[in-house]
């Protein structure tokens, strides 16, 4: 399939993969406390994440701008001229307005096949996703072969969160136990886990140790675990030693270390950690 992939920057998939993997990033806008607007995307394939990135730690009241309806009719209109169809990956869940945008695009866009696929991965786990999608187009027959394989995916993919923000909670994800009253003005650790095309939320407590302590347990249940193919992983704040201490199951050559996106940085925080597998 002569098939490019447009994505936004929520989807985590590391850059080195755009031009081999044909896809194309939508950037994000962050407009600082004093109005000043600085854009994710620079070119049409390179990004400044990590810039912006710093932005958003400096100013606490910056805002996350997402990308426009004429955002992406001129990206489709750009990459119509030299390919046949589109694959539009966004997320309902995390980035709603950001669908609808794709959406709303694809029915003003109409020199070019443009199918907007839906995914409720989230952080590292949406880098697994596009990865492995991007790599089936090529050999893919039709669109029903590439929608099969991105709900396979969805299902295929799991994922771990450990973060201070109720972000994700907001965003309609079910909690899997009942939790106690927290008194405390000091905000709990809570985790969450993406299973079976599902976020839930697994736990809350004050005391990272414990959450820490269940996710490694889980880890170390893993059946069939030198069976795994990709191990995408990111983490902000104090807790890489952690994080270390669970992916040592893991072989060392499916990792890949993941820049936190802007949207990740905003859903989850500054002391979180994320790590996906497939």
């Amino acid at each position: 399939m002569n098939t490019a992939i447009v994505i936004d920057t929520s989807r985590e998939v590391p850059s080195k993969l755009y031009e081999v993997l044909n896809i194309y990033p939508l950037g994000y806008v962050i407009e600082d406390s004093k109005g000043n607007k600085y854009e994710e995307r620079i070119k049409i394939q390179e990004l400044q994440t990590s810039k912006l990135l710093s932005v958003i730690k400096k100013d606490e009241k910056s805002k996350l701008l997402s990308p426009s309806i004429k955002d992406y009719v001129e990206l489709y209109t750009y990459l119509a001229e030299e390919y046949k169809s589109l694959i539009s990956i966004h997320s309902s869940l995390s980035t709603p307005a950001v669908f609808e945008n794709a959406l709303v695009a694809k029915k003003i866009v109409s020199d070019v096949d443009i199918d907007i696929i839906d995914t409720q991965t989230l952080g590292t786990s949406s880098g697994i996703f596009i990865e492995k999608l991007a790599r089936k187009i090529p050999d893919a027959e039709n669109i029903n072969e590439i929608r099969k394989e991105a709900i396979r995916l969805d299902k295929k993919i799991t994922s771990y969160v450990l973060t201070r923000s109720e972000q994700l909670s907001n965003l309609g994800v079910g909690k899997t136990i009942k939790t106690s009253a927290i008194t405390s003005s000091l905000k709990p650790y809570i985790f969450y886990q993406f299973s079976y095309g599902k976020w839930s939320e697994e736990g809350n407590n004050r005391s990272a140790k414990i959450l820490i302590d269940e996710i490694r347990e889980r880890v170390d249940k893993i059946k069939n675990i030198k069976h795994i193919k990709n191990v995408y992983f990111s983490s902000n704040g104090e807790f890489s030693k952690e994080l270390n201490k669970i992916l040592k199951v893991f072989k060392k050559d499916k990792f890949e270390k993941i820049t936190s996106s802007l949207v990740s940085c905003f859903l989850l925080g500054k002391e979180s950690f994320n790590f996906s597998y497939f």
